[in-house]
């Protein structure tokens, strides 16, 4: 579809008040912008030690020269916010920014919980100031590791921190389905880079507590880590079945936005499917989330979340499947009916729809 098709599509709809399209401008050929690009960073390597080689260790100095880099990518993100070489440029300004700040600040704060502590409040006030999606993106996905990294240092023991995570993990997959939500209900530019850059962080976040959950859960046996049991316990594999109840959250909503009601045969047989799923995740972890990841990305029309679910679930099938601990007999047959529920839903489905344009067809 052409740009102004596209556009009268929205006008004729009411999205927009303009008669005219507005203009685009042209982009620059690719590999000047990599010129652009590689040249920027190499200035912004050069502004650090620069930076660095004056301050000479001095914790006012870092400060100072952090305070005004931050603020100055601030000025640039809300100023211009789409120009391709101030956008490196406040890029650049901030990474070293706040890099000066966190090397002033560390010098004064003592002790790894104050520290994490401190770290968590500048990311968040980085995800305020800045206007820019990547900023905000890369600050929450931040903030939420520095949650976690503060469970590790409240609970000492491994088994505690190890269920904590568990339960933070939930706990995104249900906050992941909510901010989906609000941006896919949206119009507003704003806002939706801010719901969006938020549900991708939270999005790498489910990936990357997936691949250590399984490494501490899968790997290491029972003599790997200690205060740990070889196995996961019920109270695990309950919260893994909570996680999962955010993909049939997801899903009922799903059809109650697409105003499919829930008594049809349709509906039925995609929410049992879901529930089926949900349930697994007792013996096959993380999968339902994976498939929650997906499905979202297909249904927010978001490339980018849709190859982080699919990644993630590659990742949680094979992991699973090499799990040391569970025979091989038994995660095959799993397997095996998992994927055998797909296809006979996928089966059904497409027979009750054909069907059902065969009788609007009949009924014309």
């Amino acid at each position: 579809m052409k740009p102004q098709e596209l556009w009268n599509i929205l006008h004729a709809a009411g999205f927009t008040r303009q008669e005219a399209m507005p203009a685009i401008s042209p982009r620059a050929p690719w590999y000047l912008e990599a010129i652009l690009f590689l040249a920027l960073w190499t200035g912004a390597a050069l502004i650090v030690l620069a930076f660095v080689a004056l301050a000479q260790d001095s914790a006012a100095a870092n400060l100072f020269f952090g305070l005004l880099l931050a603020g100055l990518a601030c000025w640039l993100f809300r100023a211009r916010p789409g120009h391709f070489f101030l956008g490196q440029l406040a890029h650049a300004a901030s990474l070293c920014g706040v890099g000066l700040i966190v090397l002033a600040l560390f010098e004064e704060v003592r002790g790894t919980e104050a520290q994490l502590r401190f770290l968590l409040a500048l990311a968040f006030l980085v995800f305020c100031a800045m206007n820019n999606f990547v900023q905000r993106l890369v600050a929450a996905s931040a903030a939420l590791l520095v949650i976690a990294l503060l469970c590790q240092s409240y609970w000492k023991d491994s088994f505690l921190w190890l269920e904590w995570l568990e339960w933070l993990y939930a706990g995104c997959a249900f906050a992941f389905v909510l901010v989906w939500q609000m941006e896919m209900k949206t119009l507003r530019y704003p806002r939706h880079q801010l719901w969006r850059s938020v549900g991708y962080a939270l999005a790498l976040f489910l990936l990357v507590a997936m691949n250590v959950s399984f490494s501490l859960w899968a790997w290491t046996g029972s003599g790997g880590i200690p205060d740990v049991p070889p196995e996961p316990p019920r109270i695990l594999l309950a919260l893994r079945v909570l996680s999962g109840a955010a993909l049939f959250w997801f899903t009922a909503w799903l059809l109650h936005r697409e105003n499919v009601p829930f008594s049809s045969r349709p509906a039925l047989m995609l929410l049992g499917v879901t529930l089926c799923v949900v349930l697994a995740g007792m013996e096959m972890p993380f999968v339902a989330v994976a498939l929650l990841i997906l499905v979202t990305g297909f249904a927010a029309n978001a490339p980018v979340l849709l190859g982080i679910g699919v990644i993630m679930l590659l990742n949680a099938c094979a992991q699973y499947y090499y799990w040391l601990e569970v025979n091989l007999l038994r995660k095959s047959v799993y397997l095996l009916l998992t994927g055998g529920v797909f296809l006979a839903c996928r089966l059904v489905l497409l027979k009750t729809f054909s069907h059902a344009a065969v009788k609007e067809g009949e009924h014309e």
